[in-house]
């Protein structure tokens, strides 16, 4: 009995340790199992979208869909940004979009800023060396494609946008209750190029062509600056309905008509080239109070003269080669 005993005790170890044994090579090849399945799925399965992505050094485009800054951000020139939906730069906070950057927008996106947004060379920089692009993501690109770059009443002073080529969005600038300033840009094929309401802004040596609309300005209590720019090759150069603003010294040329007034009230408009130095094409380019079967309500009359008899040759983007290549 003893011996069987014996035996059985031997013959129970044995299979404990075959069981244990069976049960660590299952875990194993299960394990083995996970770890390939993880491995697909990493390969074959594209991220989850963030609203605040962490993007590796490496790569060199960054989505950003319906993106909320949390802090200062400053982005890297040497990366593409591609905008879906909304950028919001919120209240209290800065975006610095530095030289040579390039951000594309999909179909209506648009950056809405309620904090402080600086684009491009720094005002106190004497020059502008590279360029900031703002541009569609459509491999056929057309005005519209993008909403644009919206200044949400911030009652800024600091926002400025300086060396930066924008084009085909809807409203490129639509800049209401905030005073940026404006600089050294070329702001083409838009739907229309600045839009502003009730805004100081300052408006200088820019391009501003090949848009429906050049510039719109309304809202009675504020005195935009609209100097040195070139307004040319526009449906309609200038459409305004703020008469405090300060229209001088600039190109508004070859545009299907120059100025269109929109109010009861006169502008007074002096030293800008308009063209011709003869006053009866100059006054076929405006459209105001003079011309009953254009308008259909009651409008001021535009006081052009004097007019600058010769083009304006400090007017306009005074970099013009940095803008080859982004034909």
């Amino acid at each position: 009995m003893k011996i069987f005993e014996d035996c059985n005790k031997r013959y129970k170890i044995r299979t404990l340790r075959e069981q244990h044994i069976g049960k660590m090579e299952i875990r194993f090849i299960y394990c083995l199992l996970i770890f390939g399945l993880s491995l697909v799925v990493g390969t074959g399965c594209p991220p989850q979208e963030t609203s605040n992505p962490v993007t590796p050094e490496n790569i060199s485009e960054v989505v950003l869909e319906n993106y909320r800054l949390t802090e200062n951000e400053t982005w890297e020139p040497e990366k593409t940004y591609i905008v879906n939906n909304t950028l919001e730069v919120p209240q209290d906070i800065t975006l610095n979009i530095p030289p040579g950057t390039t951000v594309k927008f999909g179909r209506n996106a648009s950056i809405a800023v309620r904090g402080v947004l600086k684009v491009g060379t720094p005002l106190a920089e004497a020059q502008v060396i590279q360029l900031v692009r703002f541009t569609s993501d459509k491999v056929v690109p057309a005005p519209g494609d993008w909403n644009g770059i919206f200044f949400d009443h911030t009652h800024d002073l600091e926002s400025f946008i300086r060396g930066t080529v924008i084009e085909y969005a809807s409203i490129a600038l639509d800049i209401k209750t905030t005073s940026p300033t404006v600089a050294e840009c070329t702001l083409r094929l838009n739907e229309t190029a600045i839009a502003l309401d009730g805004s100081d802004a300052h408006i200088r040596h820019n391009d501003i062509i090949d848009n429906d609309i050049g510039i719109s300005t309304i809202g009675r209590q504020t005195l935009p600056r609209i100097e040195n720019n070139t307004i040319a090759q526009n449906e309609t150069g200038i459409f305004c309905e703020n008469v405090q603003s300060t229209i001088e010294h600039n190109n508004l040329n070859a545009n299907v008509f120059a100025l269109r007034l929109n109010v009861k009230f006169d502008l007074i408009v002096t030293d800008n080239w308009w063209g011709s130095p003869d006053p009866i094409e100059i006054a076929d380019v405006i459209i105001d109070g003079a011309d009953p079967g254009l308008i259909i309500k009651q409008i001021g009359t535009v006081i052009y003269e004097p007019f600058a008899e010769t083009r304006i040759a400090e007017a306009g983007f005074p970099y013009p080669t940095l803008l080859t290549g982004l034909e």
